[in-house]
């Protein structure tokens, strides 16, 4: 009788969004023995930091508005505590015959993942946190570059505080513009690091990973490059990011004024993308509209809004 191969500890792809993170799982996905699936953060926000876990009524309702957790296909098993339905749920989404590296993509709070899977190992992709701003600001995710880079702070002061308590062979770091250049030396490296042989398959046909154009932060103010700057210039050195010139912290007035102009081009973003009708609606029922009514329309909105998230 044919024997299931050995499954290793699962492997999570953490990255801040806009990273890259999406071309790098489809390069991994096409490795005959690795599997790693799309988002997973509905586990992790179901966690606290000291571990405690959502009871699974709780879950079930908390995942009722997530359009990516339906468009998953996923069923939430019964009769299983919450450390079982997280790995149920691993396993539907990782159900590749033959796949011996299993895990999932984490955009956020991705150390509560060791509350569930304590021996994981964790990818760790960094891309510029500039370019990463500039395409929030591009996809008006966010109204100018303090603001955009303010998620890929987050996420690389996570890393550095989880890091340094993984073992080395547990982790591994790689720069998005190092794979963009050489990809197959450093899926090789990668591949070394999964224990598992180099398939020329994931280079077959290529990947864009050029989807975000490198340098588009050099296009914005002198002054917003430099508060942004200014906010990540820890984490963009300690990554090998030389900075580009005088580095200021924002005066008071300035800070004010980034936050009008992104709370602007996010209600209009927010307006565009509902429609106008539905964005007036949405307002009125947040306001009048009953627990049903008000459940209906965040479920409407939010199926529209998660569209197009990478």
């Amino acid at each position: 009788m044919a024997t299931a191969p050995a499954m290793a500890p699962p492997v999570f792809l953490v990255a801040a969004p806009r990273s890259g993170c999406v071309a790098l799982r489809q390069l991994l996905d096409r490795h005959p023995a690795v599997a790693i699936a799309p988002d997973i953060d509905f586990l992790v926000d179901a966690i606290t930091p000291d571990g405690r876990f959502m009871k699974r009524d709780a879950f079930v309702r908390s995942v009722e508005f997530d359009s990516r957790f339906r468009t998953l296909g996923l069923t939430v098993p019964t009769g299983l505590p919450f450390t079982g339905i997280a790995r149920a749920l691993l396993d539907q989404l990782t159900a590749k015959p033959g796949a011996t590296v299993t895990g999932a993509t984490i955009r956020h709070h991705f150390d509560r993942i060791l509350w569930l899977w304590p021996d994981a190992r964790f990818i760790h992709l960094v891309r510029d946190g500039r370019d990463v701003a500039a395409a929030h600001v591009h996809r008006r995710e966010a109204g100018n570059l303090w603001h955009g880079v303010a998620d890929w702070v987050e996420v690389e002061t996570l890393w550095d505080r989880m890091s340094h308590k993984l073992p080395p062979d547990r982790q591994f770091t790689l720069k998005y513009e190092m794979l963009a250049g050489e990809p197959e030396y450093e899926l090789r490296r990668l591949c070394e690091f999964l224990r598992v042989p180099f398939a020329p398959a994931m280079l077959q046909p290529p990947v864009a990973l050029d989807q975000e154009p490198a340098g588009r932060w050099r296009k914005a103010d002198t002054r917003e490059i430099s508060a942004a700057e200014h906010s990540a210039a820890r984490w963009l050195l300690q990554n090998g990011y030389f900075l580009s010139g005088t580095v200021r912290p924002p005066s008071m007035l300035r800070r004010a004024a980034f936050g009008i102009q992104n709370k602007l081009v996010l209600a209009n973003h927010r307006r565009e993308r509902l429609g106008t009708g539905l964005w007036l609606k949405a307002g009125l029922v947040a306001k009048l509209g009953g627990r049903k009514a008000r459940a209906r329309m965040k479920r409407r909105q939010y199926d529209i809004l998660s569209r197009d998230e990478g």
